[in-house]
């Protein structure tokens, strides 16, 4: 008979969130310190990440201020166990929208999105790996639904998105090895701070109600993406691994 355990229980777990500053990642962190985690927010203004910080539930919370374009990002993982206890989790927020058209998009413009949606995600889990650093655990990044329903203009951004797909994939056979499992979720239309600065800016009420019919659930909040990643961290998930799971809204 298998033992029974308590799956959304995080209050043993330490959990690195990047991009933790607005939107998915500190929707993220909230969600995770509700359910009993120990968060290290990491984003690269400090202003922001103690609001997220204040936001949280417990108080052993830590702030990592950093650039994940930056070459060498082993000072985050310092940071994150300077207190004696080891990760168990990453979730990968961090990211670019990138609108260009392909006339304008050159090899420079192409690394400019992929420095932040794609590299520095291959070396925390680089990093991660290291057992000075991590005790086993879960990663989950946030991949998007253009990613599989591609749309013009964003040519850059779905191309980085697609390469993290394949990473997990990848990934999953070296990481099982240390006891790590690893995941993604493509996520659809998700209303963030950004998205709705950006419709506000253009006032364009035609493109929102557009993009609302396109999923049968219309159009996301940060929230319901960071359900999804807490399902992906906890032991619910413990059979899972290399798998992208769709939060869309029914977009695809």
């Amino acid at each position: 008979m298998t033992e029974l355990f308590n799956p959304l229980n995080l209050a043993d777990r330490k959990i690195l969130v990047t991009g933790a500053s607005s939107g998915i990642g500190r929707a993220t962190a909230v969600y995770l310190s509700k359910l009993g985690a120990t968060l290290v927010l990491n984003g690269r203004d400090e202003k922001r990440l103690l609001e997220t910080c204040d936001s949280l539930h417990g108080n052993e919370h830590i702030i990592c201020r950093a650039d994940l374009k930056q070459e060498q990002l082993d000072s985050i993982f310092d940071d994150a166990i300077s207190d004696g206890k080891k990760l168990n989790g990453i979730v990968y927020c961090a990211g670019v929208p990138y609108v260009l058209p392909l006339r304008a998009l050159s090899k420079k413009r192409m690394s400019e999105v992929m420095e932040v949606n794609l590299y520095p995600f291959i070396e925390l889990c680089r990093l991660y790996a290291k057992k000075k650093y991590s005790c086993g655990g879960s990663i989950v990044c946030v991949s998007s639904i253009t990613s599989v329903q591609p749309r013009a203009y964003e040519t850059g951004y779905i191309v980085s998105k697609g390469a993290m797909n394949a990473a997990v994939s990848s990934l999953a056979f070296e990481l099982a090895e240390h006891n790590i499992r690893i995941n993604g979720i493509l996520a659809g239309n998700i209303m963030t701070e950004m998205v709705h600065k950006t419709f506000s800016e253009l006032n364009n009420a035609d493109h929102l109600t557009q993009m609302e019919n396109k999923a049968l659930l219309g159009i996301g909040q940060p929230a319901d993406i960071a359900s999804v990643a807490a399902f992906l961290i906890s032991d619910m998930s413990r059979f899972i691994t290399g798998r992208l799971i769709y939060a869309d809204g029914g977009f695809f």
